[in-house]
């Protein structure tokens, strides 16, 4: 199996089909120049990779946390405070090792958990760690919701234990979830350690606008799948990743939707300028997929 939060570099070799029909084999000494373009995880337009050789690691036995919050009544202030102080505890999470996806919205177009679609929710795991040594590495993060708890939210904490990853996968990653969606406009921004640690109010700022207001019915989601080998894999120079990967812990992803097509500019323009533009203020170093950005593409290509 793979480790998360390094898939590109894990990439040892490719055949690839190109343009003209051919199939060639992509590696460190044969066509070097695709075997650094395909392993950026960019658009494909190099070629069609038909195999690939990647590396393979023993498997592991796997940790995971599930986090459900949902607010007592109607105070999404509460909420906010809570997944701004999430938000905080991100770098310290990956850095033990964790990684995994999570949603919030204060109105969301979908169930969260239960009935409910205003909340945060997380499943996060680790791989080779104890559930004692994972109950360490969130104290620091469950003292702080502690004071939410009970009084203006409920905050649900569960741990479970896996003896593999597939197992893992297959009961918590969402592999059995729907895809595809209506209409809808995203955009996402990546976030290093200091912007999510260094100002907690410019943090809080920043959440704030892009839960959008409860009528725009805005889905936040959060990918925890930076720091670890992320950070210092950049030093494989047949890696032609986006090098603000390098400093990244985490994406954000705010979208929302439209049932009136008249509706349909005004809601991209708020995603792309109002949220996404707060995004970036907070983090004016760093980047985004390029077909999660937006016109700013243009800007930073």
């Amino acid at each position: 199996m793979v480790p998360c939060k390094s898939g590109s570099n894990q990439v040892l070799e490719a055949q690839v089909m190109l343009a003209n029909g051919t199939t060639v084999t992509a590696n460190a000494c044969q066509n070097s120049d695709l075997y650094f373009a395909i392993r950026g995880g960019g658009g494909g337009t190099y070629g069609v990779v038909t195999s690939a050789v990647v590396k393979a690691y023993p498997s592991k036995p796997v940790v995971a946390q599930s986090l459900a919050i949902m607010p007592l009544g109607n105070n999404t202030d509460a909420l906010l405070e809570a997944v701004t102080d999430i938000h905080t505890e991100y770098p310290s999470i990956s850095d033990a090792g964790f990684s995994g996806y999570g949603t919030w919205s204060i109105n969301g177009p979908m169930v969260l958990f239960g009935n409910e679609t205003v909340g945060y929710v997380h499943a996060v795991a680790a791989m080779g760690k104890s559930q004692k040594y994972a109950e360490v590495a969130f104290e620091p993060l469950l003292k702080k919701l502690q004071k939410y708890n009970g009084t203006s939210l409920f905050v649900s904490v569960q741990w479970f234990q896996f003896p593999s990853y597939p197992a893992y996968y297959n009961a918590m990653s969402g592999a059995h979830q729907s895809t595809g969606s209506a209409n809808s406009a995203l955009t996402s921004r990546m976030f290093d350690k200091d912007s999510l640690t260094k100002n907690r109010t410019l943090l809080r700022r920043m959440i704030g606008v892009i839960a959008g207001a409860p009528e725009e019915y805005t889905i936040n989601s959060v990918e925890l799948v930076g720091g670890g080998k992320v950070l210092t894999d950049g030093e494989d120079r047949f890696s032609g990743v986006n090098p603000a990967w390098r400093s990244t812990y985490m994406v954000n992803v705010v979208a929302r939707g439209w049932a009136d097509e008249s509706t349909a500019q005004a809601v991209k323009d708020d995603i792309t300028y109002k949220k996404g533009g707060a995004m970036r203020a907070l983090t004016p170093k760093l980047g985004s997929y390029m077909n999660e950005v937006g016109s700013f593409y243009i800007l930073e290509f």
